[in-house]
């Protein structure tokens, strides 16, 4: 009876998760690191050329009353915001190549960003998402007096329901981002206990 209890705990304590292989892993990992920051490169080239476009806009356009200047100054600043911190997770990103050596520096890392990457995208994005809307409403003080009525509804509509639109965006491009990162986590503490 002792030996088969002791078969019996030496059956139920194996596990049945195979081999990882250590190099397709990090390989792995390394694509997804890459295919992050060069999301993250994208997004900021998007965002620049915005704050260009603004730039342009404010430069060149002949507005009549000082709040569409601050609604511009107010979009130019959050588009520097967003892009300042674009590049610098893109940075982290692609320096963070070497940490792959050591799993458990590169596991703190992972989680570390993650934690600050859901920040940035839920209370952060609500912060940005308040300025954007004050720079739409300043902008449209001066709508209201340059076009119809019509026309100022017809804005106001656009504006909401862009605002719908890039709400839904952000929290699937949130639930994504999460999921790739959570699946590099799993899959370097899988190595390290492996290991251990």
């Amino acid at each position: 009876m002792k030996d088969f209890d002791a078969l019996k705990d030496l059956w139920s304590g194996q596990t049945n998760d195979p081999k990882m292989d250590y190099e397709g892993v990090l390989k792995d990992v390394r694509k997804s690191g890459s295919a992050m920051a060069n999301r993250l490169m994208t997004e900021s080239l998007a965002m620049l050329a915005g704050v260009m476009t603004f730039g342009w806009i404010w430069l060149e356009g002949s507005f009549l009353l000082w709040t569409t200047h601050l609604s511009i100054a107010i979009l130019v600043a959050c588009c520097i915001y967003y892009l300042t911190v674009q590049l610098t997770d893109y940075r982290r990103l692609s320096s963070g190549k070497d940490v792959l050596q050591k799993p458990d520096l590169y596991i703190s890392y992972l989680q570390k960003y993650q934690r600050e990457r859901y920040n940035f995208n839920t209370r952060n994005y609500k912060i940005y998402s308040i300025f954007i809307g004050i720079a739409l409403a300043l902008f449209a003080i001066e709508l209201y007096y340059i076009s119809p009525v019509w026309q100022s509804i017809i804005c106001l509509i656009f504006s909401i329901g862009w605002f719908i639109m890039c709400w839904r965006l952000m929290i699937s491009y949130r639930i994504k981002e999460q999921e790739r990162i959570n699946e590099m986590i799993t899959k370097l503490e899988r190595i390290k206990k492996q290991f251990d």
